[in-house]
């Protein structure tokens, strides 16, 4: 019996972790630099790995239920892409890592154009900035909404460096989550490969 009840409450944190692990991470990242502070660590470096580390802790998570505008007009919800693997990228238009990554991802939104995977990108900058950006370099394949980054913190986790990807599975669960730092136009192949498994491995 006590094995049993151990079971439902472990199942039961399980769940609020996974549910509730998109929240409190500006406290989180806080209270880890603190931690950090008092140990004489003070390194930027240092600092911005606590925020990695977060990120990367969102794997297992439900993603956040959020209604979202679509740039062309209308709007949908998280939930309405349910059913397909969703690759979503955090981005803004003067980010050199995430301007690196578009052409990998308009390569791979084109190769699974007619298949069950979905591209996000959400960005803090404003319609107007973003369709001046695509005027000029043109945009790159995914459905594409932005949000203010007071909200993209409170909401997904996005604290202190650009690009955040994260990888869904078809129930809505992060597979995978990284903060990229990596701007050489040259050197994307890593990131499209690692892309490509982790679609290929989640259809």
């Amino acid at each position: 019996m006590k094995k049993f009840l151990f079971l439902l409450l472990f199942i039961h944190h399980l769940a609020f972790a996974q549910s509730d692990c998109f929240k409190s991470c500006r406290g989180r990242s806080i209270s880890c630099w603190e931690s950090l502070k008092a140990r004489g660590i003070t390194s930027t470096d240092s600092a911005l790995e606590c925020d990695n580390k977060i990120i990367r802790d969102l794997k297992g998570c439900t993603f956040p239920e959020i209604t979202l505008n679509r740039y062309e007009g209308g709007s949908f919800s998280i939930s309405e892409l349910k059913g397909n693997v969703v690759f979503v990228h955090f981005w803004f238009t003067t980010c050199a890592t995430c301007i690196a990554e578009m052409p990998s991802i308009t390569k791979l939104s084109q190769e699974y154009k007619n298949q069950p995977v979905k591209f996000l990108a959400v960005s803090f900058n404003d319609k107007k900035t973003v369709q001046a950006f695509f005027k000029k370099r043109g945009s790159f394949g995914s459905i594409q909404t932005s949000l203010d980054q007071k909200t993209l913190e409170a909401e997904f986790c996005l604290l202190s460096g650009y690009p955040v990807n994260m990888v869904l599975d078809k129930d809505g669960k992060v597979i995978d989550a990284w903060m990229e730092e990596n701007p050489e136009a040259d050197k994307q192949e890593g990131f499209y490969n690692k892309l490509r498994a982790l679609i290929e491995g989640s259809r």
